[in-house]
């Protein structure tokens, strides 16, 4: 049997207070790390405190927009100071739109890849820099070039999605497939950057999981949409955001990441196999 002892990690997952993400946080919780959640709308404190009781451990929360890099920089200083090292880096935060491409705007367009694409990399970037005592801002060349082969044993994953290898229907989500489809390969690229510091980046594609949008789906015809999901998923029902968690928390320990890198492990009920 495979146990898996955090107690002594630190972890940041963003949007760790809901859907997937709180699964995440639970089964990082669970066993033993102590994680930071961020959030942008919701202010998660009371729920923090509630699982940091529930689970023995400290349970920080910083909100923050995830796309804005200067945020992103400011919140890595903040808790390196306030909490200290963060060994482990998860970026679970993203935001979907269903709509016809010929329909959307260039700031919905903009606002999708922002979320989805960019803020996953300005965290994983600002996280890496601050690892390697780089300035959160770099200028040119900088040191990269100076710095040896090192051992940071850190890892990072980025919570992607089976839209990116698929083109998901019946909804029209061509901006939410391309930037899942993009952060699976800045994963697979950064991982290939950033080993011979000692850092694994690597990537879960989640397919349809019961989380709040398939408990309550929107009117109209996305209530429609919930059976169709369902009844395309060959093990004929949708994931637990804990199964999620589970496998993240696995992915996160040594029994599977200290050799694995630029891994997209895809978890998704059989769907991607047609």
């Amino acid at each position: 049997m495979i146990s898996i002892d955090f107690r002594s990690k630190t972890a940041i997952v963003t949007g760790g207070g809901r859907g997937i993400g709180l699964g995440i946080t639970e089964a990082l919780a669970g066993a033993g790390a102590n994680v930071i959640i961020t959030y942008t709308s919701t202010d998660p404190t009371e729920l923090a405190q509630t699982l940091g009781a529930k689970y023995g451990v400290k349970i920080h929360v910083y909100r923050c927009r995830a796309e804005d890099s200067t945020q992103v920089n400011e919140m890595v200083e903040r808790i390196s100071k306030e909490i200290g090292e963060v060994d482990f880096v998860i970026a679970n935060a993203g935001v979907s739109l269903w709509r016809d491409t010929i329909d959307m705007t260039d700031e919905e367009l903009e606002h999708i890849m922002k979320i989805n694409l960019f803020a996953p990399v300005y965290l994983a970037r600002a996280f890496t820099r601050h690892w390697l005592g780089l300035p959160a801002t770099v200028q040119s060349d900088h040191q990269v070039g100076k710095l040896d082969t090192i051992n940071l044993k850190k890892k990072i994953l980025f919570v992607s999605s089976i839209s990116g290898i698929v083109n998901m229907t019946p909804q029209r989500q061509m901006a939410y497939n391309a930037s899942k489809g993009g952060l699976t390969m800045a994963a697979r690229s950064l991982a290939g950057e950033w080993a011979r510091y000692g850092i694994t980046v690597n990537t879960i594609s989640p397919g349809y999981v019961s989380t709040d949008m398939i408990a309550n789906p929107p009117s109209g015809e996305a209530s429609a949409w919930v059976q169709t999901w369902k009844s395309m998923t060959p093990v004929d029902r949708f994931a637990k955001a804990s199964e999620e968690g589970q496998m993240v928390a696995l992915m996160m320990s040594d029994h599977a990441s200290t050799f694995m890198t630029g891994h997209d492990l895809v978890m998704d009920g059989g769907y991607t196999t047609y």
